[in-house]
């Protein structure tokens, strides 16, 4: 009987240890967290069957699950990766704008990644994004390579260092960041090969196509006199009749590099003046062909320097048109990228997490383009995609994500625990996020603006504001968060709760706000380049 004992127990065993090998998720051996800037929800087609727009990302998702209702905890790029990092909001680590050094003192998701086994490495598309601004921390290799003047890079050009970086570390067990900028402003994909030129007194001086938009400081050397300067603008030959709007040339000056020279500088009369934020002066003009008369008062040749921010205007329409082919674009640079796993051999090893970093706004609130200064619903909601080895294919979510749980979510994916200093949860565990706490701040924004999201329904707080400074949407039933219910019956029941909630947090978060740091000029182009200023 005693010799019996022993095999039938493990007969009884057998049943139960059959039943966790099946259902014990298998650990990935490549971790590719996959972040899309300027991605809206919205611009994502989830559909299986004659999906045009973005059959990749909707192959993903069909392969794993997809977040309906995942959020960016702020709209601007460096604070929203740094809180996926972290499992952070930007007020805890205080980076509440791009541009800023910060060291956190917590350990990054690639440091922790790296504990666990993996190597580690990044390719980024933003400047933003740059080392300096502390990003790059647990990362073995952190690939940028920037254009001189040019501060992004298409998505083409993140799959070329990304396919040598995959091809490099394929070997052993990694984790690899890759950044996708497009969409994104200037809002027109690769491919249109019009130029803008720069002319001094005939010759060439710079030449770049138009659809970029470079800070330049071009050397000049002036003659004696008269000397002339052409800006040419070409169109580019996509445009629609009539998209086309004029050029802008932003902080447009000329400064001598010789001792005691003076140089006068006369613009053409299609330059307009306008006022910008920052105490930059931006001349916009409606024709395609500009000119400067630089007058040295010398009796000598002098060195000069011409330096100003270029950017092709073009009507809301052809902006909105221009998206959708960037996001198409997108799409198919990461379909580029899943069939470089591929024939790596690695694909089918690989677990993927796609989040977008934050929207972009189309003109639905107040005419406005771009994110940065709004909390609404088209600049926060966001894609969030989990798929691939260890993720059971369970359709879409309607629980509250956001990036608070990408590391988390990804450390649980490994086997991995979770820092102690992380707020966020594993979005594929039992615990949802109940709320969210949403955040953007000035200078890059107008103003600060907070918010409490306690899903459908969404409390944005304005501080700055003189009117409209206290919002209420639902977010279920409103497209794009812009129609206001503050007034009138309260149908949610939690109005007066919530509001209570965001003025006591912004209160605390704007008593103990880091004091802002000036920015240094290289950073000052970038994000110049990047449209930011």
């Amino acid at each position: 009987m005693r010799r019996r004992l022993p095999w039938l127990l493990l007969l009884l065993m057998l049943p139960a240890s059959l039943w966790y090998l099946h259902e014990r998720p298998a650990v990935p051996e490549h971790v590719f967290l996959i972040t899309l800037d300027t991605t809206r929800a919205d611009a994502v087609d989830y559909g299986t069957t004659g999906n045009r727009r973005t059959p990749n990302l909707a192959a993903l998702a069909a392969a794993g699950v997809r977040f309906d209702n995942a959020y960016s905890v702020i709209p601007i790029t460096t604070p929203s990766h740094a809180a996926m990092f972290y499992s952070l909001p930007p007020h805890v680590f205080k980076i509440y704008n791009n541009g800023q050094e910060r060291a956190v003192p917590y350990p990054a998701l690639a440091e922790i990644m790296k504990r666990n086994g993996y190597a580690t490495g990044a390719v980024i598309s933003l400047a933003v994004l740059k080392r300096d601004f502390g990003l790059a921390r647990g990362f073995d290799r952190y690939l940028e390579n920037f254009k001189p003047g040019l501060w992004y890079k298409t998505a083409a050009e993140v799959n070329r260092d990304a396919f040598a970086l995959i091809d490099r570390m394929k070997g052993g067990r990694s984790f690899i960041w890759i950044h996708y900028s497009d969409p994104h402003e200037p809002y027109f994909p690769p491919g249109d090969g019009e130029l803008f030129n720069v002319f001094l007194n005939g010759e060439l001086l710079y030449s770049g196509p138009s659809i970029e938009q470079p800070v330049l400081r071009l050397p000049l050397t002036l003659e004696p006199g008269l000397n002339t300067v052409r800006l040419e603008t070409e169109a580019p030959s996509s445009l629609d009749a009539g998209a086309f709007t004029g050029v802008s040339f932003s902080d447009l000056h000329v400064a001598a590099l010789e001792p005691g020279a003076a140089i006068d500088l006369v613009r053409s009369s299609d330059l307009l003046k306008r006022s910008e934020r920052y105490g930059l002066v931006t001349l916009n003009t409606v024709a395609p062909r500009s000119s400067l008369a630089l007058t040295n008062h010398g009796s000598k040749a002098c060195r000069a320097e011409l330096a100003f921010k270029y950017q092709l205007k073009i009507s809301d329409e052809a902006k909105r048109r221009g998206y959708e082919r960037e996001v198409r674009y997108l799409d198919a640079q990461l379909g580029r990228l899943l069939d470089h796993l591929r024939r790596a051999g690695i694909y089918d090893r690989s677990a993927f997490l796609v989040m977008g970093d934050h929207g972009e706004g189309l003109g639905e609130n107040d005419s406005h383009f771009g994110h940065i200064h709004y909390l609404n619903k088209v600049y926060t909601h966001v894609p969030f995609i989990l798929s691939g080895r260890g993720v059971r294919a369970r359709g879409a979510r309607r629980e509250l994500a956001s990036n608070l749980s990408v590391a988390p979510t990804l450390l649980s994916l490994v086997g991995a625990k979770k820092a102690q200093h992380m707020q966020g949860s594993d979005a594929l565990g039992a615990a949802a996020e109940p709320k969210l706490f949403l955040e953007t701040y000035s200078p890059e924004a107008y103003f600060d603006a907070f918010s409490v999201v306690h899903f459908p329904w969404q409390v944005v707080f304005h501080p700055g504001r003189t009117e409209r400074n206290l919002e209420f949407f639902n977010l279920e039933k409103d497209r794009f968060g812009t129609i206001d219910l503050q007034a009138g019956a309260d149908p949610s029941g939690k109005r007066s709760e919530m509001v209570n909630s965001v003025l006591r947090i912004s209160r605390i978060i704007t008593a103990n706000k880091r004091k802002q740091e000036s920015l240094n000029q290289k950073t000052m182009d970038t994000l110049k380049s990047l449209g930011y200023l």
